[in-house]
């Protein structure tokens, strides 16, 4: 970074929108302007989310009807950071209601990302984990379906853009970078 002088925050407000949403305006002056510009992000619970691989290389994946999308979508397992709850905890938690899978050994922390540092204010937990099978009396949540693929399909479904989330993408080049997974192995 340069040694310019920081714009300056004038002034904030903040408007709630439901318990999950509360969008912050933020009047920004910045050096040499003759008045502030206004903005706005989306302040909401931290993400989770768990790339899980099974023993054999199979990678669970869940499926759900997303409204802003209005479409189903294929995802890795996650959800919302629940108030007062550790990341890890909660990503866990998530990845066995979501697919009825129990960690196996060691969680690994890929990092604490930034979704969208233009609009959000929230960070995505992202984990990698080897998982154990569904347990047999595991029962999906409604309109929440586990689906397990293999690592050239999981490799399709990313190439052909059906797997299209960003976030978890990014997940994915963490575990290759850290040698956690491999199309490979």
């Amino acid at each position: 970074m340069t040694g310019a002088a920081l714009p300056t925050i004038v002034k904030v407000t903040e408007t709630t929108l439901s318990p999950w949403v509360t969008v912050i305006g933020r009047s920004v002056q910045f050096p040499g302007q003759p008045r502030p510009e206004d903005y706005h992000s989306l302040r909401q619970a931290d993400y989770v989310t768990v790339f899980a691989v099974t023993p054999d290389g199979r990678i669970p994946l869940v499926e759900q009807f997303r409204p802003a999308l209005e479409r189903k979508t294929l995802e890795l397992p996650g959800g919302l950071l629940d108030k007062d709850e550790a990341p890890l905890l909660s990503a866990t938690r998530e990845l066995l209601e979501e697919t009825g899978r129990a960690t196996r050994g060691d969680v690994t922390l890929l990092g604490r990302l930034a979704p969208d540092s233009g609009r959000l204010e929230n960070s995505l937990w992202g984990y990698f984990a080897t998982v154990d099978e569904p347990d047999p009396n595991w029962k999906p949540e409604a309109g929440v379906s586990s689906v397990t693929v293999s690592k050239a399909e999981f490799r399709d479904l990313i190439l052909s853009g059906e797997f299209d989330h960003a976030l978890h993408i990014a997940l994915v080049g963490m575990s290759l970078t850290r040698n956690l997974f491999s199309w490979d192995r």
